[in-house]
């Protein structure tokens, strides 16, 4: 991904080409990046337009604004911070809360940046909705299962029938 031509050029050549990639990434990504106490340091216009918000409501603000509250009170969200803190990435996708409650699927990796001793110093969360595709999802099950359910009553009517007929009684 990264050439040795880009490795051995200036310190400004360097810049630039990290500063195009950056931007590369954030014309098709929701980007937001946190401290490792999960407060909010900044946010690209995907994310922004993606969950509503203005930065100056979300900045400075915990992420567990994003959250079902239950969900953030829970040992699991606790241990998704250590994770991150402890160096690991995580990436799957997360359900989270819009303005207004409104639900929002990610497809997302929260990414730790290490500085110079090795140690975490930040979060970069790199994401993208999709919470049309998760929503047709949830209407194609709740379709499935609703045949299901039609398919089992008609078996259990038809069995019925079928009983009533093997027992002689015609007018089934």
């Amino acid at each position: 991904m990264f050439s040795r031509r880009h490795a051995s050029g200036s310190n400004d050549d360097r810049l630039v080409d990290l500063e195009g990639k950056m931007a590369a990434i954030g014309r098709s990504q929701a980007v937001v990046e946190f401290n490792l106490d999960g407060t909010i340091i900044d946010a690209n216009p995907n994310l922004l337009s993606t969950l509503g918000y203005t930065l100056e409501e979300i900045r400075g603000a915990h992420h567990r604004m994003f959250m079902d509250p239950a969900e953030a009170a829970s040992p699991d969200y606790a241990a998704f911070w250590r994770e991150l803190n402890e160096g690991r990435f995580l990436a799957r996708k997360f359900r989270r809360l819009a303005k207004g409650g409104r639900e929002v699927w990610l497809q997302a990796s929260y990414n730790p940046v290490f500085g110079p001793d090795g140690r975490p110093t930040k979060v970069i969360k790199l994401a993208v909705d999709i919470t049309e595709a998760e929503q047709q999802a949830g209407r194609n099950e709740a379709d499935r299962l609703a045949a299901e359910r039609a398919q089992t009553a008609l078996v259990e009517a038809l069995a019925g029938v079928l009983g009533r007929l093997s027992g002689g009684d015609l007018t089934a």
